[in-house]
């Protein structure tokens, strides 16, 4: 059974995990800001590459990143309930593309998340 995983995989998430559990705060939303905007660039370079499999997977981790920016809004922040309809509506933009892929929307997906995160962190 474990013949069957991939190491370098496990190791990158080892990693990634090991990296994450140092991180609090402004730092962790950063994290989460990159990884999102890694797996849109990986989502469009998979579709550009034909490998519907990578797209897929990269699309379903950026539907995970923006799930959890959602849930780790500050309620009682007044900017929260805008960041909710938006991050809900990429959300959406990302399931339409998992059915039928969509470049314009991903890369529109792609800057607004960019310009995001160049707003809160410089």
């Amino acid at each position: 059974m474990l013949g069957l995983a991939d190491p370098a995989q496990a190791y990158r998430r080892v990693d990634f995990e090991a990296h994450v559990a140092g991180l609090a705060g402004p730092d962790l939303v950063r994290l989460c800001f990159e990884d999102l905007e890694s797996a849109l660039d990986r989502a469009l370079w998979a579709h550009g590459q034909q490998r519907p499999d990578i797209r897929r997977k990269a699309l379903e981790r950026a539907q995970l990143g923006l799930t959890v920016l959602l849930s780790g809004l500050d309620r009682d922040n007044p900017v929260s309930q805008p960041l909710d309809t938006f991050y809900r509506s990429m959300i959406l933009r990302l399931t339409g593309s998992l059915r039928q892929f969509d470049a314009r929307a991903i890369a529109g997906v792609r800057a607004d998340i960019s310009d995001i995160a160049r707003s809160f962190f410089g």
